[in-house]
């Protein structure tokens, strides 16, 4: 008896501890009145989000205006923006993104007594998708019963009249498993990408597309960053447009002015003016590509679509860039030259004929432009001022490498200048003159030199520094995932600003740095003034505003043409004008220095060298420090 007794207990113990057990199997939920049994809201017009991935898209727990529809839609799309840049980190997302719609939209059962009851995502599908993508595991805690049943969920309908297994209603859990296999082949059912603002999304897969068109990608999504790229603010990048479009119209307008100066007005082409003259054309095409990109808009041009940045096959990019290319180039070349006619005349050796040294710069910078042109190498990249080359290989081969190279024969040339300079002063005189008569070339080399080599500086650390800056990417990206402003407040990693906006400053400064050391000098005013004397129809004017003013003027033969001296004397209203034989081979000496009365002469000195092809002219270093030797190079 005893031992039926203990049997029995056991058994009694044993169903208390499987009904228990069985309980544990079951979540236990709240019934609320005001949500019902109603249709899907259905996915936004622009955006695919659980319109094929419900089960019972007509049943759904919803209250009676939806809004918690509404406001699901919103949870949902950002979850659908976290799996995106979770894709090769886990798997089968598109299964998650199944289960992320029942969790939002969970369906729906009518009771006999008018009550709509929801049901929750089984736990085995949860702990399906944590395991699929471990990440997830944080936002799913797939031991919570009451979210996650493993059979079901419990409601309490006593107060409703429901009696059965002591009041408690039992609903059965949500597996959307047999759906989702049932459904992964159609073309509706694919794993859905969001980009959160800015990021664009297009598909990479598809050619037009493709990253060669302008698009970059962060892998291994679909999705491209903004152009402009977010480096700095938009206010920021509003200050850079406008340095832009100021610097380049006023070094585009002072280019010009030296090229009419120099190149057409000056009656001697000496290889100091043609020097000029050539730069000046440079500064004038690079100056170009900013006024162009102006006219049509810096977006416009830049980022002619969204997520998209300008390439070369984009007209207006392709020409920009390569009028920048040509000109930049040119530049570099010329800015060489110029440093080694100083060394030369320094020095004294005899350079080779210019009309080669044209010759061999035309035909590099034409060679230097065919070959990125022949690459599609031009395009405005995510975060530019213009468009040029942006392929690395193109850049250092066609531009960098040639640019270190003559930045290193310039560099060589200033520091041999200057001593050779230092030298002569010391041991002529204790004077500095002749160090003061180079001021104005010195200038133009050393500044001009000197931008460039900023900007080399600046290219070679900005790629350095790509990994870093591609590794902050993902920071990048969690920012715009939380951002509230859709991603406004959100900036990628690149150069500071501060060093980015002097790389664009110098490239636009050269016109201006050029004028302010000829274009304002002694010389280019006398050249404009002879122009304008021999001018039939200024010619009467002047004379007579000389003649009542009184002023006696003399053009020296070195400081304007070389051929001709004008000697203006004070007579009333009598004007002469006296020829001054010269030889014809003398050259312009663009170093200028204040005028010095000599008997009836004043020689003007200009601050730049000119070299003399033949023989000395009349003004020299020795003249200067009292010498009689007429046959010295005046510096």
């Amino acid at each position: 008896m005893k031992f039926k007794l203990i049997i029995f207990i056991i058994i009694i113990y044993i169903i208390k501890i499987l009904k228990s057990e069985i309980l544990n199997e079951f979540g236990y939920g709240l019934v609320d009145e005001n949500l019902k049994c109603l249709s899907f809201i259905g996915d936004s017009n622009n955006q695919q989000l659980c319109n094929n991935k419900l089960i019972n898209k007509q049943l759904i727990y919803s209250t009676i205006n939806k809004s918690n529809q509404i406001q699901s839609l919103k949870m949902v799309e950002q979850s659908f923006k976290q799996l995106t840049f979770l894709q090769g980190k886990c798997l089968n997302l598109n299964f998650a993104q199944f289960g992320i719609c029942d969790i939002y939209f969970p369906s729906c059962v009518e009771t006999s007594f008018g009550i709509s009851l929801p049901k929750r995502l089984c736990k085995s599908v949860c702990k399906q998708i944590v395991t699929d993508c471990p990440t997830l595991g944080v936002s799913l805690n797939c031991s919570d019963s009451n979210k996650f049943p493993t059979i079901g969920t419990l409601y309490n309908l006593t107060k409703y009249g429901y009696t059965e297994n002591n009041g408690f209603y039992q609903v059965e859990c949500s597996n959307p498993t047999n759906y989702y296999y049932n459904e992964i082949n159609s073309t509706n059912n694919q794993f859905i990408e969001i980009c959160p603002s800015p990021l664009v999304l297009r598909n990479q897969s598809d050619s037009k597309y493709g990253e060669d068109k302008g698009y970059t990608y962060l892998s291994p999504t679909n999705c491209v960053l903004g152009c402009p790229q977010p480096f700095f603010k938009n206010n920021k990048w509003v200050q850079m447009y406008k340095m832009s479009i100021v610097l380049s119209t006023l070094s585009f307008i002072c280019s010009i002015y030296n090229i009419i100066t120099f190149g057409l007005l000056s009656k001697l082409k000496s290889k100091y003016n043609l020097c000029i003259t050539f730069f000046s054309v440079s500064t004038v095409l690079m100056s170009l590509m900013d006024i162009v990109t102006y006219g049509i808009g810096y977006e416009e041009l830049l980022c002619p679509e969204s997520g998209r940045y300008a390439i070369q096959s984009d007209v207006a990019c392709g020409v920009t860039g390569a009028f920048f290319h040509i000109g930049i180039t040119t530049g570099v070349l010329w800015w060489t030259t110029m440093s080694i006619c100083l060394y030369s005349e320094v020095k004294r050796f005899k350079m080779i004929s210019f009309r080669y040294i044209i010759i061999f710069n035309s035909v590099i910078s034409l060679i230097l432009l065919i070959i990125p042109l022949s690459g599609q190498a031009f395009m405005s990249g995510n975060g530019s001022l213009g468009c040029w080359i942006r392929k690395t290989w193109y850049a250092n081969g066609t531009f960098w490498i040639p640019c270190g190279i003559s930045l290193f024969i310039g560099a060589i040339c200033i520091v041999l200048v200057i001593y050779e300079i230092f030298k002569i002063s010391r041991n002529l005189s204790k004077d500095n003159k002749p160090l003061m008569f180079q001021i104005r070339p010195f200038l133009c080399v050393l500044l001009v030199g000197g931008s460039f080599l900023y900007l080399f500086i600046f290219y070679f650390n900005n790629e350095r520094n790509l990994d870093k800056y591609k590794a902050a990417i993902p920071s990048y990206v969690q920012c715009l995932l939380s951002s509230d402003e859709n991603g406004e407040d959100c900036l990628t990693d690149g150069p500071g600003f501060g060093a980015y906006f002097t790389f664009y400053f110098f490239t636009r400064l050269f016109g201006i740095t050029s004028f302010s050391i000829y274009g304002t000098s002694k010389i280019a005013r006398d050249i404009w003034f002879e122009s304008a004397y021999n001018h039939p129809f200024f010619n009467p004017y002047i004379v007579k505003c000389l003649s009542l003013l009184g002023i006696s003027k003399h053009f020296s033969s070195n400081s304007i043409s070389g051929s001709n001296q004008k000697r203006f004397n004070r007579n009333g209203s009598n004007f002469n004008m006296k020829q001054n034989k010269s030889n014809p081979n003398d050259s312009i000496s663009l170093s200028v220095v204040e005028s010095t009365k000599k008997q009836d002469t004043e020689n003007e000195l200009e601050s730049n060298i000119e070299t003399k092809e033949n023989r000395s002219t009349d003004i020299s270093i020795e003249n200067t420090t009292s010498s009689k030797d007429s046959n010295t190079n005046s510096f």
